[in-house]
């Protein structure tokens, strides 16, 4: 039993350590792509971030998501500045990682797609991020809200355009499977151990 119990200790440490790699990894794509980030004012930014993140989302759901965009933002913030670390910020970023999870983790479709996507531009990042801007350099809001029309209606056509790309490659390539094979193929040696 204690052999059993060892076993499964070891294949669960495993485990943990390879979405902890995976959302590592993930993290510094993201930190890495927001390195090229287009940004013609303060205001405005049009990036492609969301991909590490609804990759996440995909694969590790709400949580994976909005730790992956959490932890890009803070470390992005240290490694290269572009302005200080603002939590109400950083919690935007984490709550655009849960709306991705809380659509995409395990099954999507192009409709839930588009309602992850819509709430995330056309909620949060019209109305939400212009709220923070304005506390944090003053500036006025409904300038705010006009100037980000724009990068909203590019980014939106941006995510509708890649995230059901992204999706079906993950789904032909099977990315969960693949994640979790080390843990079956320690099962199945394990298994195969106590048949001997």
């Amino acid at each position: 039993m204690n052999k059993n119990h060892n076993s499964g200790t070891r294949i669960n440490i495993r485990q943990t350590t390879i979405h902890l790699t995976v959302l590592g990894i993930l993290t510094a794509l993201c930190i890495v792509i927001a390195m090229f980030t287009i940004r013609p004012n303060d205001s405005i930014k049009i990036s492609l971030t969301f991909i590490p993140v609804v990759i996440a989302a995909y694969i590790y759901g709400p949580a994976g998501a909005g730790t992956v965009a959490g932890l890009a933002d803070i470390i992005g913030c240290i490694i290269k500045p572009h302005g200080m670390i603002y939590p109400p910020i950083t919690m935007t970023e984490i709550a655009v990682g849960i709306v991705f999870g809380l659509f995409l983790y395990k099954k999507w479709s192009f409709i839930r797609v588009l309602f992850s996507a819509g709430i995330t531009q056309l909620i949060i990042s019209a109305f939400v991020t212009p709220l923070w801007l304005y506390f944090l350099y003053g500036m006025n809001y409904t300038t705010l809200l006009a100037a980000r029309i724009p990068q909203i209606l590019i980014m939106l056509t941006i995510e509708l355009v890649l995230i059901p790309v992204m999706l079906k490659t993950m789904d032909r390539i099977n990315v969960r499977r693949l994640i979790s094979s080390g843990r079956r193929d320690n099962r199945k040696k394990s298994a195969e151990k106590k048949e001997k």
